[in-house]
């Protein structure tokens, strides 16, 4: 039975379910000062030990450690352990050896050890000795022989990751160390605070099953911390102050069509946190607790008011989408809006500012219309605006290729650009110098073509050199064996760059 609940458990499910024990238990014990959670994993023995000093587990309570199903009675706390099973087949998913160590007085510690002799025997008696070793209130989990290795990454990984599911209880004084460096505080309330667009929040009860009340907080808002790469937008939910799952984009939660409309970079300034305290047995979590059950009754009395504020503030980042740096992210300080989503269809009646309209022409068309003058006088611009408007086009699709589509499409349109600056040029590159064979073996190589172009003012040598690294990646894309990654901040930086380039060469604007 033990080895079938394990499958869902990865190193970091496993390890956040050991610190969720210590955590409930630093919460049972009245949250006392100087409680600490200890993380030691050994990369070259491979080797995992979880040792926290929150109270220890009594001998009276020791079969909570090993039976199933098993698990404190405090059912009214706040605690993020409910199915008595977490820390039992995490453990046992991470390594084929589990040692508990535990101590809660004077008298002395308890041990127990979970190995595949006592997981292979019908027999469901457990030995539990008592030993010298253990300071009061610790409790050691010692795991070895592991179902699943890690590495120096996995450890720095999992660091980032404990520092954004555990923010609240660190913030209250819970601190958390992995090999000796103590963890720090992800907080995703980076909220921007334009000033007809504020974030928004909704505090109110709920009961879904009629007995126990759940406090719910609900917070929507355009964002200053948005991540092309890390794509960390979308749908934050804590329970009982546990990061459960973040930067949600489904259609449980509005990503669809017809609501806030499918995932697209045009969307990522829109983020929506949930938090839930209440029992644990009302909790919408999975119970690895990484994440959601949409079916849950918790979840679909909130469901409709989640989608209102993903709508909202997704149509608000699409229509700011142009205006990112002066009407969103330099607005860094204000007040977060109260409003009542408190009883059902409220959100209906609530009426929010509205989002500014949007552009008549899209970008492409607009592009073409401001460069209008340059065409009149340099015709041959003409295909180099077109271009860098069908690169915006790619950019907006959602597609998995679409940025090496991108990168071939700029890359291409700067060396052309490049060859019409040095053909058109006729005073700084003479025709009788510059043939039809020289600029032919000038193409052959890009850094021939840089050098005769160095010359021009406003092109700096970090511009250059950008120009060659995304010249690098290009070919890696075209040339060897590995298809390289091409992430949305790339494409963007090197669109910048173009653009910055072209505009030099030949006064064209693409800040439309």
């Amino acid at each position: 039975m033990f080895l079938s609940i394990i499958a869902d458990y990865d190193l970091t499910t496993s390890i956040c379910e050991l610190v969720d024990n210590a955590i409930d238990h630093w919460t049972s014990n009245s949250r006392r000062d100087g409680t600490q959670i200890d993380i030691f994993m050994n990369a070259d023995r491979q080797t995992i030990s979880v040792v926290d000093n929150a109270g220890g587990v009594s001998a009276d309570q020791i079969r909570l450690l090993i039976s199933p199903g098993a698990s404190r009675l405090f059912t009214s706390d706040e605690l993020i352990g409910s199915f008595g099973v977490g820390g039992k087949r995490a453990g046992i998913a991470l390594g084929e050896r589990v040692e508990i160590i535990s101590r809660h007085d004077e008298t002395p510690a308890t041990r127990l050890v979970i190995d595949n002799e006592w997981l292979s025997n019908d027999n469901w008696e457990i030995e539990v000795k008592r030993v010298a070793e253990g300071e009061v209130g610790k409790t050691t989990v010692r795991i070895s022989e592991l179902r699943q290795g890690f590495d120096y990454a996995a450890i720095e990984a999992l660091k980032t990751h404990l520092a954004a599911v555990y923010y609240s209880f660190i913030k209250l004084g819970c601190k958390i160390k992995v090999n000796g460096t103590e963890v720090g505080a992800i907080n995703f309330d980076v909220w921007a605070f334009p000033p007809d667009y504020p974030p928004r929040s909704s505090q109110f009860k709920i009961s879904p099953d009629g007995s126990g009340d759940i406090s719910v907080d609900l917070a929507g808002g355009l964002i200053r911390d948005r991540d092309p790469e890390a794509e960390n937008y979308g749908v934050y939910v804590y329970c009982n102050d546990r990061l459960i799952v973040s930067h949600v984009k489904n259609h449980e939660v509005g990503f669809v069509k017809g609501e806030a409309g499918v995932p697209h970079p045009d969307a990522s300034l829109c983020r929506v946190i949930l938090r839930l305290n209440g029992p644990p047995s009302l909790m919408p979590w999975a119970s690895n607790k990484n994440a959601l059950n949409y079916s849950h009754p918790t979840f679909l009395e909130l469901r409709e008011k989640i989608i209102y504020l993903t709508k909202y503030y997704s149509t608000l980042s699409r229509r700011l989408k142009n205006d990112r740096d002066e009407g969103v992210y330099r607005y860094q300080s204000g007040k977060v809006v109260d409003i009542d989503l408190s009883q059902p269809g409220t959100q209906k009646q609530v009426v929010l500012p509205p989002v500014p309209r949007g552009r008549s022409k899209p970008y492409p068309d607009r592009l073409m219309d401001e460069n209008a003058g340059v065409f009149e006088k340099a015709p041959w611009t003409r295909g180099l605006v077109e271009a860098m408007g069908i690169v915006d086009v790619v950019a907006r699709r959602n597609i998995d290729t679409k940025g090496r589509v991108a990168l071939i499409l700029l890359d291409s349109n700067l060396e052309i650009g490049l060859k019409e600056y040095i053909v058109h040029q006729t005073d700084k590159f003479p025709p009788q110098k510059f043939t039809d064979a020289k600029i032919s073996e000038l193409f052959k190589a890009r850094h021939l073509v840089i050098n005769a172009v160095k010359p021009i003012q406003g092109i700096s040598e970090t511009d250059w050199g950008k120009v060659s690294h995304f010249y690098n990646m290009r070919n890696k894309l075209i040339h060897e064996r590995a298809s390289i990654q091409v992430t949305d901040r790339d494409i963007e930086d090197y669109r910048k760059l173009v653009s910055r380039i072209l505009s030099i060469l030949f006064g064209l604007n693409f800040e439309v």
